[in-house]
């Protein structure tokens, strides 16, 4: 590591609690000037260090600048040692990711994240609004099969992940819309995407990517999209992004670790906007609609329409709400 990783390592270790220049040059081996050289750079990058008088440096608790350490320092031990990516901007950290592939440079575990995307892409090839300051990331699984149900399995997981993580730094009631969509109320606020390496040869799939994006605080939402978005925050978030994909991030490799089990599709269908409800469909381009009756052990929708019952494994929903709305 170079001797700014390790200074940023040890001011995210001990964010909010003063560090004197002598102290880090002990720690580190390296004089006191090199400690003071790096501690402006990273300053004039935007951290958040303040000089307290008689006491040394500072991380602001507040500071939220993402960086590898800043992630890797609220990761679970186990997970402390996987590649972490973090760019300025990218047009999708998905797309980064599938680079990152086709160069041969991922690994299982690897995660990339971006403090903007340009071209932040959506299930059917719909846009997703990815402005500064929310959360992009990529998580890159590989796990080698050839059931079509454990490749399905992949996003309710992410889904999983995400409610999860918003449900232990917040107090937001997150809810899931199938397949791959988070709510709070009637507003989505997170959107996951999740592409598969195929083997057309053999039919399996040997990694996953699994692009997630969270509206993390307020960015006053394009037209289009404003009644029917919203994001965790609307300021002073009382917890920092890194925070937050450290936990997402750590729930997804639990929750995938043996995608045989599929055992948390329990809590899917309990935080499910679906079940219960009528939903509107496509099946052949012919519109349909019909009642969730569950979802099965794969993800798939139980329909009861007008009495006959089909399972639905893929496409677009719309859910009509209690005041007769459709979500």
């Amino acid at each position: 590591m170079t001797l700014k990783k390790d200074i940023l390592t040890l001011f995210e270790t001990n964010r909010g609690k003063a560090l004197s220049g002598q102290q880090l040059a002990d720690m580190l081996g390296v004089s006191r000037n090199s400690v003071w050289k790096v501690v402006k750079t990273l300053q004039q990058e935007g951290y958040k260090i303040v000089a307290a008088p008689n006491k040394g440096y500072l991380l602001d608790e507040a500071n939220d600048i993402l960086s590898p350490e800043s992630i890797r320092v609220n990761l679970d031990g186990k997970y402390k040692d996987k590649h972490i990516t973090v760019l300025a901007t990218t047009t999708s950290t998905n797309a980064e990711a599938m680079k990152m592939l086709q160069d041969g440079k991922i690994e299982h575990g690897t995660l990339i994240v971006s403090d903007e995307q340009t071209q932040g892409r959506g299930r059917m090839g719909k846009s997703f609004f990815s402005p500064k300051s929310g959360i992009y990331m990529s998580v890159c699984l590989c796990k080698s099969t050839k059931k079509l149900s454990d490749v399905m399995i992949i996003t309710p997981a992410a889904a999983v992940a995400v409610r999860r993580a918003i449900a232990k730094y917040t107090d937001k009631d997150a809810r899931i819309k199938w397949v791959n969509d988070v709510y709070i109320g009637k507003k989505k606020v997170c959107g996951i995407l999740t592409q598969a390496d195929i083997d057309f040869e053999s039919g399996s799939a040997g990694t996953f990517i699994v692009g997630i994006g969270v509206n993390f605080v307020n960015q006053h939402f394009p037209d289009d999209i404003k009644d029917r978005a919203c994001a965790l925050f609307d300021n002073n978030p009382t917890v920092t992004r890194s925070e937050m994909i450290a936990e997402i991030y750590s729930q997804l490799m639990e929750l995938t670790d043996d995608i045989t089990d599929h055992s948390f599709m329990e809590e899917y269908k309990k935080y499910s906007l679906v079940t219960g409800n009528r939903i509107s469909y496509a099946i052949n381009n012919e519109q349909k609609t019909g009642i969730v009756e569950d979802i099965d052990s794969d993800g798939g929708l139980i329909i009861n329409e007008d009495g006959k019952r089909r399972t639905l494994t893929c496409g677009e929903i719309s859910i009509k709400s209690a005041d007769g709305s459709w979500i």
